[in-house]
């Protein structure tokens, strides 16, 4: 499941403020660093070049993205 945020710093703030941890990812393509990947190509259709985005399990082990879009410059 996914969630879209308007302040992706401002969420993993309190989110990491409650203790969740958020996954790393260091695979070809896909990166994070401190917990966000910045992701191109995402949310096209809202005129963006793509999305800032972190993940992370909830309590009973489901993955949870949250996602920021990136405006176009």
């Amino acid at each position: 499941m996914g969630f879209e945020v308007e302040d992706l710093d401002a969420t993993v703030a309190e989110l990491r403020e409650r203790g969740v941890v958020l996954g790393e990812v260091d695979v070809p393509g896909l990166r994070t660093v401190d917990g966000i990947a910045e992701v191109s190509g995402h949310y096209p259709s809202r005129g963006a070049r793509g999305e800032r985005g972190a993940w992370f399990r909830d309590s009973e082990g489901n993955l949870i993205g949250i996602g920021q879009p990136v405006p176009a410059d």
